[in-house]
């Protein structure tokens, strides 16, 4: 049993997964041949608009949005160093409106 805290065998940092390289590489060549036997000409234009609605996203990136700019929030930090020297509903105020 390894008892060092060390990684042994496996694979290295970096090598890709083999099975998943290939299923990606079938995916691959059934999609291309799947594209490549669409008939454009016998498609109406919803069609042809859906195919490229659906494929676009794959294509393009999604533009970012901006975030609006934040204000800059001002605070003061108080440093009570004894309590004893404030009442009550004084501590209860400064805790509930700050």
């Amino acid at each position: 049993m390894n008892k060092t805290g060390k990684k042994f065998g496996g694979r290295t940092k970096g090598t890709p997964n083999k099975l998943t390289s290939e299923i990606k590489d079938k995916l691959s060549t059934i999609i291309n041949e799947a594209i490549d036997s669409i008939d454009l000409e016998n498609m109406s234009k919803a069609e042809i608009l859906k195919l490229i609605q659906l494929g676009l996203p794959y294509v393009m990136t999604k533009p970012q949005q901006e975030e609006p700019p934040q204000e800059e929030q001002k605070f003061q930090i108080e440093i009570i160093d004894r309590l004893d020297k404030y009442k009550d509903r004084d501590l209860d105020k400064a805790i509930l409106n700050p």
